[in-house]
């Protein structure tokens, strides 16, 4: 990256990374070289942008004629949804955007990759996910997105925590719909940690003093735990993992799963193709 900067001309585009917070986003050191190996005139910057702020940052970022496109990170992925012009079939029926680009045109177009790259990103222990019991911490967008995946992928269960009862709900109602049957439900850890994989796509860990609502001492050996927080440190989530033997994956994974899906968009060419 710091080598390409002083290619930085007039005609560069910009790719904006919003997030609160925004310290531990990986994508502008991950898309970067992406974009100047292909030799696209494009260039990913963060920007830490409060939810409070988000509508007017949108606003005024949407009407820059070289702004290529927007990578939403916590919390803004459904926000932004609402404000695109056209989704993606995924991101409309999820609800959420994780890129969106600008057309020339000034329309906002958004996809949505995560549920791709967090299957992807598990390796191997994707063959665990077919009749899985799934605990998610978190229905916001990443969470909506990764249940909708589970549910594609055979997940039996998938139980939802979340502070908002009314994510929650339009989470499972999405689930349930595309299944037919009611394998998601809201839970609040009462009966118990029985689960065979366990996600937090929430802020705990990165963000505030909050801690994780299961215990460490209900981690098993067996257990797949993911924590989609961990970008740029390790979480006490997944510390507790390791140490209980279990298969971790964290947020790099998702995101490298995802990440030439994620420039390709950027760099104008239809969703699904990577650059």
């Amino acid at each position: 990256m710091r080598a390409s900067i002083p290619n930085l001309d007039g005609s560069s585009r910009v790719y904006a990374v919003f997030g609160d917070p925004i310290h531990q986003v990986q994508t502008p050191r991950l898309i970067n070289p992406i974009f100047a190996a292909a030799n696209v005139n494009i260039y990913a910057v963060p920007f830490l942008i409060t939810a409070e702020r988000f509508p007017a940052v949108w606003d005024i970022f949407s009407a820059i004629p070289n702004l290529c496109g927007i990578s939403t990170t916590i919390p803004h992925k459904v926000a932004a949804a609402k404000r695109c012009s056209t989704l993606t079939p995924t991101a409309k029926a999820v609800g959420a955007v994780n890129c969106v680009q600008r057309g020339e045109d000034g329309q906002m177009h958004g996809a949505l990759f995560d549920g791709v790259g967090f299957v992807n990103g598990l390796g191997k222990a994707k063959s665990r996910l077919r009749g899985a019991r799934v605990l998610i911490v978190g229905a916001g967008g990443a969470g909506r997105t990764i249940a909708f995946a589970l549910a594609e992928e055979g997940a039996a269960r998938i139980d939802l925590m979340d502070l908002s009862a009314e994510a929650v709900a339009f989470t499972a109602a999405m689930v349930n719909t595309f299944r037919g049957e009611k394998c998601a439900v809201a839970v609040d850890g009462s009966a118990g940690w029985d689960y065979d994989i366990v996600v937090n796509a929430s802020p705990i860990g990165v963000k505030g003093d909050s801690k994780f609502p299961m215990p460490a001492s209900a981690i098993r050996p067996d257990m797949l735990i993911a924590d989609i927080a961990s970008l740029s440190g390790e979480t006490a989530l997944l510390r507790a993992a390791k140490a209980a033997g279990a298969t971790v994956s964290d947020g790099n994974d998702m995101l490298l799963a995802q990440i030439r899906l994620m420039a390709g968009f950027a760099a104008g060419l239809p969703a699904g193709t990577a650059l």
